[in-house]
């Protein structure tokens, strides 16, 4: 009967770790059972558990047997290489590797207990003497490690001993499987019905910057980040922030250009990697990594697969290059330890990011990378959503606008068309009476009717002019010379400006002055603004062109003595068909297409136009128009 008490006894702390793992009892409690069960059954001193970290560090958990081995040991981390680099150099027994103490380094840390009273013989155990069992899941993947110290008899344990402490490993392999497994799926649940909850507090805003600040909040509290901003890139300027938003609210870090555009390019780069980038602060030091969100993890084998396997980690220091000092600036004054920055797009294009910080060194688990992805990916959903509904509202503006603008052509055509020949027709009628009554036509007659055909012509002419324009867009620009153009349009003009008693002058200039363009249309720029400004200048009044160049840019200014032009005008003064409200400047014929036509002109060649007036002060118009590559001769 004594031998089989003695067995009940034996594995009756098996049974009550069996059937806490069962339970589900708290991991941790499992594993003070299983060192504990270690330290009373197979008979040692010391026993301790650590487990293999996110981080491939084993952090010893569970410690049983001595104090003193327990206050020294608790919360110690040892990197996966140290510990790969032990168990290759140990003899190698099933799950257990024993390293003897002549093959142990002067440097190896630890608890190492002092038996110097113990006389050296064979099977002695040596105060630096290592056992450690491997703690792995059914497929193989190591987990942890048990490690035992100082065994009750001395001795260096039997086969019998060592096949009851491959059990007790068993066990606490089975205790941390199945505690991860149960740690994700609770992670998961919860992570879904967060991420869930995001996305619906995400989907019913349709304004940029209502967008990005429901994200932040929402994205915040699924991640459990200490600070978190979401930037929409704007395409145009990466170095720009963006529609930027975080929570706390306020809490974005102000960053340079630089750092913007590196960040955006990062964002880039991950989006068309697939991965989530995830860095965090050891030892003063930052590692980085990435994981992409739609593979499998890698396998990567311990000691040539004697001791399992683990799963893959890219962890590695970032490099402090010098190119790099204002983004390792940036990482520092934002003040967190563990940081993740998920991209934001959707198909090929990639809108921002977000960037999600905790205070403390955790790294991300797998869950959270896995909703991150899911919700850069609805993100960016919604932010193309929206960048769609603005675009189609502007189109639906524009297409308001442009049939706006047909109205008003075809109202002001008609009515520019109609006054002139109404006149022309009651004209002819009166010139037909006379004719029929045999009485002498007088010249005035035909004056107006020539009057107003050139009137019509001339509005064919622009309306032609201003189709030719748009046309034109993709012809090939040649080189010209502004000065002589200027002076052409001078001479051309200038019986004009000596009938009405208008001195115009042409400002002397050294040289060439060359740009590039279309001979005509600059023509055409310079004939309407000098035209423009004899027709508005009293006899008596003074028209000057002048070109004056700088290092890039080369300036027409034409300037009058005439009527001038009043503020509200000049808001309008470059629209189709505007004529002024003077009503001394409307008694002067026009068809208030010329300083529409100028404009476009001067857009198309990379230009700008500007007004200076004042009503009774003259008026002064400068085009600005880069030069020519080409060296002036």
């Amino acid at each position: 009967m004594a031998p089989v008490r003695h067995e009940v006894d034996l594995f009756r702390p098996m049974y009550q770790i069996i059937r806490r793992i069962n339970l589900g009892v708290d991991v941790h409690t499992v594993l003070s059972v299983l060192t504990q069960g270690v330290v009373d059954v197979v008979g040692f001193q010391v026993a301790a558990i650590s487990w293999l970290t996110d981080a491939l560090d084993f952090e010893i958990v569970s410690v049983a047997g001595r104090d003193d081995a327990r206050e020294q040991l608790m919360g110690t981390r040892v990197s996966l290489a140290e510990m790969e680099a032990e168990l290759r150099a140990s003899d190698q027994s099933g799950c257990l590797f024993f390293l003897p103490a002549g093959r142990l380094g002067e440097d190896a840390g630890g608890w190492i207990p002092d038996v110097s009273d113990v006389a050296p013989q064979p099977g002695k155990w040596l105060g630096e003497d290592t056992l450690r069992c491997l703690l792995r899941s059914p497929e193989g993947e190591l987990l942890g490690v048990l490690s035992v110290d100082l065994p009750d008899d001395g001795l260096r344990p039997t086969a019998a001993r060592r096949e009851l402490l491959e059990m007790y490993a068993d066990l606490a392999g089975l205790a941390l499987n199945q505690a991860r497994r149960a740690t994700a799926l609770e992670e998961r649940v919860r992570l879904s019905g967060a991420v869930q909850a995001a996305l619906l507090s995400t989907d019913a805003d349709h304004d940029p910057a209502r967008l990005v600040a429901t994200s932040a909040s929402a994205f915040s509290s699924v991640l459990r980040a200490s600070t978190l901003w979401v930037r929409v890139i704007d395409p145009q300027n990466p170095g720009h922030p963006g529609e930027v938003a975080a929570v706390p609210a306020g809490t974005v870090p102000l960053a340079s250009p630089e750092v913007l555009a590196h960040a955006a390019a990062d964002a880039r780069a991950a989006w068309d990697a697939g991965v989530v980038a995830t860095a965090f602060l050891r030892d003063g030091r930052w590692a980085s990594s990435t994981s992409a969100w739609s593979e499998t993890p890698e396998r990567i084998r311990v000691v040539e697969g004697r001791a399992g396997w683990v799963r893959r980690s890219t962890s590695e220091p970032i490099p402090i290059s010098e190119d790099q000092a204002g983004l390792m600036q940036f990482l520092e004054a934002v003040g967190a330890s563990s940081l993740l920055m998920c991209p934001v797009g959707v198909g090929s294009d990639c809108f921002g990011y977000f960037v999600a910080c905790r205070d403390d060194e955790s790294v991300w688990s797998d869950e959270e990378i896995e909703a991150s992805a899911r919700l850069g990916r609805h993100l960016g959903q919604a932010v193309l959503s929206v960048r769609l509904l603005e675009r189609e509202r502007v189109l639906v503006q524009q297409l308001e606008a442009l049939d706006g603008y047909k109205n008003d052509l075809v109202s002001t055509v008609s009515h520019e068309l109609r006054t002139p020949l109404t006149s022309v027709v009651g004209h002819l009628e009166l010139i037909e009476d006379a004719v029929t009554a045999g009485v002498q036509v007088g010249d005035n007659a035909f004056e107006v009717v020539q009057r107003n055909l050139r009137r019509v012509l001339r509005l064919t002419d622009e309306l032609l002019t201003l189709k030719r324009i748009d046309a034109a867009a993709g012809t090939d620009p040649g080189i010209l010379d502004l000065r002589l153009v200027a002076r052409d349009v001078v001479a051309s003009l200038q019986p004009q400006a000596d009938a009405q008693r208008v001195s115009l002058r042409l400002a002397p200039h050294g040289g060439p002055v060359l740009i590039t363009g279309n001979g005509a249309e600059l023509e055409r720029v310079v004939l309407n603004l000098v035209d423009n400004a004899i027709k508005y200048t009293p006899a008596g009044g003074v028209v000057e062109v002048s070109i004056e160049r700088t290092a890039r840019f080369v300036r027409l200014v034409v300037a009058d003595s005439g009527i001038g032009i009043s503020p509200g005008d000049q808001e309008e003064l470059f629209a189709e068909f505007f004529r002024s409200t003077n009503p001394t400047a409307l008694a002067v014929t026009g068809t208030g297409l010329g300083l529409s036509i100028v404009r476009r002109i001067v857009q198309r060649h990379g230009g700008s136009i500007r007004v200076t007036s004042a009503p009774g002060e003259g008026s002064t118009f400068t085009v600005r128009l880069p030069l020519s590559h080409t060296r002036d001769a």
